[in-house]
């Protein structure tokens, strides 16, 4: 035999380890989906049972890939735990739903989806832009199946007491708004207050709201670098920035708890931001889409809307939080074929519909029209579910700690924002490293 030339070992070279991925992709999901039967497919997650099993059964009459999805719902204080325990036993389910703040901990804990099965192009075309979170260079680890956006809710009696008509639009209203709605009782006690920014232990999703406040300012906190790996990039500023953007999302926030200012409104002896909004004392609450049913069952006779969560005046990208829950496939999983076919169904745009009229949150995906021509508040949370974003969260509860810190070190007069935005920077960067 001839002796072969470099390209030829090369060109055989590429050729085996082709052919070695694609056994691998064809052994995880048993032969490329070629098999005939679904089979049966054990489905946790947090999501209410009752949704869950009305969405699977109203889909079973139309795909009989679903005859064998058993769904258990898990307590949102313990499932990951629980997941974590049931996972390390082998006795773990074979498809979950994760978190977009909980997919990088269980990253090496889910069979990626290759761009084989579902293109990049097919994700992207199909899924709201935060599934760019599940996104790595080898395929997606999850499908988006929910979104719950961070929209401005507004009580408009207060608003009206004042002469004011509309929610506030951008940031910046604030600072004439707080003025004119928040009012006080025997010297500085706040008795009614605008909004509910500046604290953090009695301010409800003050972790998203300052996350929305980061990102709109253009500091994305953690993104992907070239191979996928999360990158932490809070505190930065970007050349030819005139200031850092994360140090004036901090001082802004803060401002509201500052009894020496005009915009001040809020302070950490008032109740929680939700009872307030609620009882009527509070102008403007940042809450999520799914605190809807709630806030109006609580007080009937509230006088409120909801609008999208105030922008950057000037900026051209506008952006909410979002958090998002997708459907993964676990590594321990039994049947990974099955459960990516379930997957694949659950987050269809059949399956998006229906979970739209069962939840009363928008759709994951992009490619699902909603009538919202009698429904108000719906057209608010589709609008922001499509500017919904998130960023990669190594650990909830330990970033918990880093927004915690750094707000109460500015507010208590222990860090100027620059000192606290540099301290948290370094804080993530060392929770990462771990």
């Amino acid at each position: 035999m001839n002796n072969l030339t470099t390209f030829q070992i090369v060109t055989i070279g590429l050729c085996v380890a082709f052919l070695i991925v694609g056994v691998g992709v064809f052994a995880a999901f048993g032969g490329l989906l070629g098999g005939s039967k679904v089979g049966p497919v054990t489905m946790w997650g947090t999501v209410d049972s009752g949704v869950m099993n009305n969405l699977i059964s109203s889909l079973r009459s139309t795909n009989s890939a679903l005859e064998g999805v058993q769904y258990v719902q898990k307590d949102t204080v313990t499932y990951n735990q629980q997941l974590l325990n049931a996972m390390a036993a082998g006795q773990g389910p074979d498809l979950f739903m994760v978190t977009q703040d909980n997919i990088q901990p269980f990253a090496d804990k889910i069979t990626t989806i290759p761009y084989n099965l579902l293109s990049q192009a097919q994700f992207t075309g199909s899924f709201i832009d935060e599934g760019a979170l599940f996104l790595t260079p080898q395929g997606s680890l999850a499908l988006p199946f929910m979104i719950d956006p961070l929209v401005e809710y507004w009580n408009k009696d207060l608003f009206a007491s004042v002469g004011l008509g509309q929610a506030p639009l951008y940031w910046n209203d604030f600072l004439t708004i707080s003025p004119k709605i928040t009012s006080f009782s025997g010297g500085r006690t706040v008795a009614k207050s605008a909004v509910a920014l500046g604290e953090w232990k009695n301010i409800v999703n003050a972790k998203a709201i300052l996350s929305t406040l980061f990102m709109q300012t253009g500091d994305q906190i953690v993104v992907r670098d070239g191979e996928g790996n999360p990158l932490p990039v809070f505190g930065q500023t970007p050349e030819q920035a005139a200031s850092n953007p994360a140090e004036s999302a901090l001082r802004f926030y803060t401002e509201f708890a500052n009894p020496g200012k005009t915009t001040y409104s809020w302070n950490a002896s008032l109740p929680k931001s939700t009872n307030a909004f609620v009882s009527g004392d509070l102008g403007v609450y940042f809450g999520f889409a799914s605190e809807y049913p709630s806030i109006a069952s609580r007080n009937p006779n509230l006088h409120f809307s909801v609008a999208i969560m105030p922008q950057l005046q000037g900026n051209v990208t506008h952006l909410t939080f979002g958090q998002m829950t997708g459907l993964a496939i676990s590594r321990t999983a039994t049947n990974r074929q099955g459960a990516l076919v379930v997957a694949q169904v659950l987050t269809s745009q059949q399956a998006a519909s229906a979970l739209v009229s069962a939840s009363f949150l928008p759709p994951a995906r992009r490619d699902v029209a909603v009538d919202t021509s009698n429904n108000a508040a719906m057209q608010i949370f589709v609008q922001s579910s499509l500017i919904a974003r998130a960023w990669l969260d190594p650990a909830p509860a330990g970033t918990d700690s880093i927004f915690k810190t750094m707000v109460d070190s500015v507010v208590s007069g222990q860090l100027l924002p620059a000192g606290a935005v540099a301290e948290g920077s370094q804080a993530l960067q060392l929770l990462y490293n771990r």
